[in-house]
């Protein structure tokens, strides 16, 4: 009994009973890379207490990294399964995997948690609570927004920010309770638009979702400043010297990807704290930022760029037209 992880394990329940809903009798698969082959590990356990079957794929078994395609055999399994979880690390030359994969769920109509980037930290911290009742303070928190509203977000660490709501435009709710053909970024938590208007200084100093931001990890001691005028990024400002240069040369790779796509509202209550892992980080209350796309099959948006940055601050403060909703990272709901 004392090998075992219980603070994993209570994770891995959630995520399997909570956000995909697995019942006794249904088939799970799992795909990981080498190093988070343990927390693959505890989401097969947890399957089998529940009574499903849990079929594990480890990447490196196919093939050097970074992977272009899914692997046949895995393709076989999930024309099988119910459910299934991505669960490895940030690598940007195995986005066409991703995409791939995530095209596959949804032809097959499974429930599907995207987990990159996870530790075993982020997840135990993601799913400290039960998704219902992230739903419930994420509905709470959606019924204060009104089609016009404006939030206000203040920070110790230097931002300084206005954000305006679109009318024509949608909030999309990420909460972690997946139905046949959905998957989501897990942990989950967040109300998503993409805004018409941005304007202020916004500091990250949780973390930045690309490779690069993610060998970085937590930016507590070298923060990324973006200035930002009517939507469009004009300066990064970052002591770590590679990564402002890595985010510069994103932003000017293509059109639109300088311009902030989506404002993301972070609602789960179960996150105190920043992990470094932008996955989990954007999730924390608070407001953070994406660069480039906008997820139009959400929000609703007329343009969209082909890639995308997520920064995410670590605490703020955040007035909803003129009301506190956050204070030091707590919603207020």
């Amino acid at each position: 009994m004392s090998g075992i992880d219980f603070d994993l394990m209570g994770a891995a329940r959630r995520i399997l009973e909570g956000a995909l809903g697995v019942v006794p009798g249904e088939r799970v698969v799992v795909l990981v890379d080498r190093a988070r082959r343990d927390i693959g590990l505890s989401l097969a356990d947890a399957a089998r207490n529940i009574g499903a079957r849990a079929a594990i794929f480890s990447l490196e078994e196919y093939g050097d990294r970074p992977m272009r395609h899914i692997p046949s055999s895995l393709q076989e399994a999930l024309t099988d399964a119910q459910a299934s979880v991505f669960l490895a690390g940030f690598d940007d030359g195995e986005m066409a995997l991703r995409y791939e994969l995530l095209a596959r769920v949804r032809h097959l109509n499974l429930r599907h948690a995207h987990m990159v980037g996870i530790s075993r930290k982020s997840m135990i911290g993601g799913f400290s609570v039960d998704p219902s009742r992230i739903l419930d303070a994420t509905r709470a928190v959606r019924m204060r927004l009104r089609p016009e509203s404006v939030l206000r977000v203040r920070s110790v660490a230097g931002s300084d920010l206005e954000v305006r709501c679109a009318p024509s435009l949608r909030w999309a709710e990420f909460v972690g309770v997946l139905r046949p053909g959905r998957w989501e970024h897990l942990p989950s938590g967040s109300l998503v638009t993409s805004p018409s208007s941005v304007s202020g200084v916004f500091v990250a100093d949780a973390s930045i979702g690309t490779e690069a931001g993610a060998n970085v990890g937590l930016l507590d001691k070298a923060p990324v400043r973006f200035e930002i005028d009517q939507g469009l990024c004009r300066a990064v400002r970052c002591d770590d010297r590679s990564l402002d240069r890595h985010l510069m040369d994103f932003m000017r790779r293509e059109a639109s990807l300088d311009r902030v796509g989506l404002a993301i509202l972070g609602t789960n209550i179960g996150i105190h704290a920043a992990t470094g892992e932008v996955t989990s980080d954007q999730n924390l209350p608070g407001i953070h930022l994406g660069f480039g796309a906008t997820y139009p099959e959400h929000t609703g948006a007329t343009w969209s760029g082909r890639a995308q940055i997520t920064a995410a601050a670590s605490t703020s403060d955040v007035d909803l037209d003129g009301v506190p909703l956050v204070r030091s990272g707590r919603l207020l709901v």
